[in-house]
């Protein structure tokens, strides 16, 4: 497993953080196409699933949810000004600030793709290593 040095995580770390106990976390399925919710979900699934909504909701856009959850992301992005190296140094910030769920503990091994002759979009793939084992995402802003 690949560790990031400006986490601060050492082997040690993990180690002691496996040793605590975390409860299961039982969630509601979200069915994304219907826009329906679908039974309960747990574990790494339910981690996913965490993962794609954080990074899909706006910070500071809905009245529902206080100034920590979302990112910037999509503001960043369509903009449609914002140089692809910017965008490439600061996203993963963005996302580690935005995915402070207890069990997360590092995301790595960032990847961009931006759909052909689109300039208020990308393809963020990223590497989330959870306390259920690591999980390779992949969300389009």
């Amino acid at each position: 497993m690949a560790l990031e040095a400006d986490m601060g995580l050492t082997t040690e770390d993990i180690a002691k953080f496996s040793d605590q106990s975390i409860p299961e976390t039982n969630t509601y399925s979200i069915d994304w196409v219907n826009g329906r919710l679908s039974g309960h979900i747990s574990g790494l699934e339910a981690v996913q699933q965490y993962i794609y909504k954080t990074l899909k909701t706006e910070c500071n856009k809905y009245l529902i949810y206080d100034m920590s959850v979302g990112t910037g992301i999509q503001a960043l992005v369509r903009q449609g000004k914002t140089s692809r190296d910017y965008l490439e140094a600061d996203i993963p910030r963005l996302v580690k600030n935005a995915l402070t769920d207890k069990r997360i503990l590092n995301v790595h091994d960032f990847e961009f793709e931006y759909p052909e002759g689109e300039t208020d979009s990308v393809c963020i793939k990223f590497v989330a290593d959870t306390i259920y084992g690591s999980t390779s995402e992949e969300v389009t802003i």
